[in-house]
């Protein structure tokens, strides 16, 4: 099952949360059953080493906002 990298954000915080799931609808509804109010978005995770997660959620929460 393919790993991805998804993105949330809320009133309170935002973060990244890795999810193994059919496909990124699947991965994107697990981390909004865990916050529905929250904003999410996801990426393949294929290889992202930490610096690039945190260069990539930095952008996507601009993006938010």
């Amino acid at each position: 099952m393919p790993s991805y990298l998804v993105f949330f954000t809320d009133e309170i915080a935002h973060g990244m949360q890795p999810v193994e799931a059919s496909d990124a609808a699947a991965a994107e509804a697990m981390v909004r059953d865990l916050n529905p109010d929250a904003r999410v978005g996801s990426v393949l995770d294929v290889g992202l080493n930490g610096a690039e997660r945190h260069r990539l959620l930095a952008e996507w929460v601009q993006e938010q906002f």
